[in-house]
């Protein structure tokens, strides 16, 4: 088994949660002081080492970490700034294929007024026949291999000049202008945008509401997993600040991967 099976992208780099970071390097070197203490120093340099490696590759080692650790942190007597993401770093910013300005309201109001998206009391889902037409077609580009399916997005989508597949261990991606966005978001989003080609006309609404249908997601649609409900706190890549009320989310347990995100 190589290195990089281990790795864990959606829970490191500019995912990582700093408070899981910080309580579990806290843990393990306690656990490496204790060995130490009963002189049984080589078990000290192993815990040590095999737990500051799983840290670096997997965001945390201890289970259920994301679920304690931000509120620890929290409700410690200590300044929240260092624990906090910046809110310019490009990876974060770059969560989708279609960069957008226009704020939720608009956008489904768009889709709305196009025959897009319909209504049902206060249920809110695509229409049929664009249901059926981007079902169809991330069924198909989820059978792509990685490379076919970064070459169809930069050729498809206007806004993106290039995309380069990008893997790491188990995960795929699309790197796009310096940051990379997980295979089943792409997926979705570039079927989403073929699937609103008839209805949208208008290309700004066309690329929002493809970022917007992810919303509609039940199932992955690289692996077919039924998606979970989660929370920013119990997901370690999307943790923020430890004083923000979190975020609800849609993911892929199987691909360990978040499918959209519900701001509050």
């Amino acid at each position: 088994m190589k290195l990089d099976d281990f790795r864990r992208p959606a829970h490191t780099g500019s995912n990582r949660c700093w408070p899981c970071t910080t309580v579990n390097m806290g843990l393990v070197g306690l656990l490496a002081l204790w060995l130490y203490r009963r002189d049984r120093r080589l078990a000290s340099l192993a815990a040590v080492v095999a737990g500051s490696l799983a840290v670096a590759l997997r965001g945390y080692v201890v289970p259920y970490t994301p679920a304690f650790a931000p509120k620890l942190v929290a409700a410690l007597p200590v300044p929240t700034a260092p624990f906090e993401k910046e809110p310019d770093s490009p990876r974060l910013e770059r969560a989708s294929l279609t960069a957008t300005d226009l704020d939720g309201e608009t956008i489904l109001g768009e889709l709305a007024t196009a025959g897009a998206i319909e209504a049902d009391g206060e249920v809110i889902r695509p229409a049929e026949p664009v249901d059926d037409a981007w079902h169809r077609e991330m069924d198909r580009l989820a059978e792509l291999p990685l490379a076919a399916l970064a070459k169809e997005t930069a050729a498809t989508v206007p806004t993106i000049p290039t995309a380069d597949p990008f893997e790491d261990g188990n995960s795929e991606w699309l790197a796009v202008e310096g940051a990379l966005i997980a295979r089943p978001v792409a997926v979705a989003e570039l079927a989403a945008y073929r699937a609103l080609s008839d209805p949208v006309t208008d290309q700004r609404v066309r690329l929002a509401g493809a970022r917007a249908f992810r919303m509609f997601l039940d199932s992955c649609p690289v692996c077919a997993t039924a998606l979970t409900q989660s929370s920013e706190v119990s997901c370690c890549g999307g943790y923020t600040d430890p004083q923000t009320e979190p975020d609800d989310l849609l993911v892929c347990p199987t691909c360990e991967q978040r499918l959209y995100t519900f701001p509050n």
